[in-house]
């Protein structure tokens, strides 16, 4: 598949960062992350856009199918198959940042991969993102306000995966975006979540629940610490 990026009228740190994002996929193997099999080509010079491949990848993204309810087994399965994924970045210091269900897709096999690591930051290099954490609202953790460390660590990718279970289960986004933006970062910060999880989804049991919510903790040390624990927390449901 490939990709194009268009660099006019956009940030002067958007071809650093597709070669970085090049870079970091190129360092990652896991069947749940997407590979790249080629280099950055720049495009032009100066450069316009820049362009490479990655793996043919069919099914699609998870935007379509989070509008029902799922079984906590296929919602376990995501979760699991995601964090696999995230374990394979965050045990070479790269954290996500930006979980979206634009940025995963469901092959047609039914497995699960993770996609678009263009706002990763790795954790033991300079970073050009800035303090914080850029994404989709409505997808952000509370350290995207600069709450408590206010910089990306493996927790926060595992907060993105407890909303994208989350709305698996409940068909919603678990902390809504409304346009305000205070609000929002008042909610997030509180992990304010938009219904209670049991009331929505009486069928699950009472360690099912508790999994997602320790994912959705507002605070970052009462989570899972990064996608290898949140697996093997998730392992016995698969």
């Amino acid at each position: 598949m490939l990709k194009v990026v268009a660099l006019t009228a956009t940030s002067p740190t958007t071809l650093t960062r597709a070669e970085r994002e090049v870079e970091l996929l190129k360092s990652l193997t896991s069947p749940h992350v997407v590979k790249v099999v080629s280099d950055l080509v720049a495009l032009g010079s100066p450069a316009r856009g820049a362009t490479w491949l990655e793996e043919f990848l069919d099914g699609e993204d998870l935007s379509p199918l989070l509008t029902s309810k799922w079984s906590w087994s296929d919602v376990a399965r995501l979760g699991y198959e995601v964090a696999l994924g995230l374990a394979a970045a965050h045990a070479n210091g790269v954290i996500h940042r930006d979980l979206s269900p634009n940025n995963v897709r469901r092959l047609s096999s039914g497995s699960y991969k993770v996609m678009d690591f263009g706002f990763a930051r790795h954790t033991l290099r300079t970073g050009i993102t800035g303090i914080g954490q850029p994404g989709t609202y409505g997808y952000h953790t509370p350290e995207h306000m600069n709450a408590y460390s206010g910089v990306p660590m493996p927790s926060s990718d595992v907060f993105g995966v407890g909303i994208l279970m989350y709305q698996a289960l409940t068909g919603n986004i678990p902390i809504p975006y409304h346009g305000d933006d205070a609000d929002y970062a008042r909610r997030l910060q509180r992990a304010e979540l938009v219904a209670d999880l049991g009331t929505e989804r009486p069928d699950l049991g009472a360690g099912e629940q508790a999994i997602v919510l320790q994912m959705l903790h507002a605070q970052p040390a009462r989570r899972f610490r990064n996608g290898r624990k949140l697996a093997d927390a998730l392992e016995p449901f698969v």
